[in-house]
């Protein structure tokens, strides 16, 4: 789905240049759809438009959420796997450590996107490394996760 059609969907238009911040937790359910079994993870190849799709659209049934955050969750889900392809953030996840792995999605949860663009990996990278060394975030995600 692309950000305007995804956009008109929705009863209150999604802004593109700032998508609403969504809860963690939405996020963690986005993913163990996306993943094999079920479990916590980013997967380790390349996902196709037909695997995105099918996540897209069990997400979309399940969740009890309005138009608007689903839309936000599916943004920011696309815009996380994209900015996984960076080296900085495959190498934070590599060790499939779980607390890292929550500290990447509540970054994403929670950091400025702009859905053209997507997330900058290093900013990214460096809210996770900031959050597991005890650092406060800036952008509340503390109070996230």
């Amino acid at each position: 789905m692309s950000a305007t059609s995804m956009s008109t969907t929705s009863m209150s238009p999604l802004d593109p240049s700032d998508v609403p911040t969504v809860a963690v937790r939405e996020l963690v359910l986005a993913l163990k759809m996306l993943s094999a079994g079920g479990r916590l993870a980013f997967p380790r190849r390349t996902l196709s438009e037909d695997d995105l799709r099918r996540v897209e659209q069990s997400f979309w049934q399940f969740s009890k959420r309005g138009a608007t955050r689903k839309v936000a969750v599916l943004l920011r889900l696309r815009s996380l796997l994209e900015a996984m392809q960076s080296r900085r953030l495959a190498e934070l996840v590599s060790s499939d450590n779980q607390a890292t792995l929550i500290h990447v999605l509540g970054a994403a949860a929670t950091m400025r996107l702009n859905a053209k663009w997507g997330f900058n990996p290093l900013k990214l990278a460096r809210a996770v490394n900031d959050a597991l060394a005890g650092v406060p975030a800036a952008g509340g995600l503390a109070a996230a996760a």
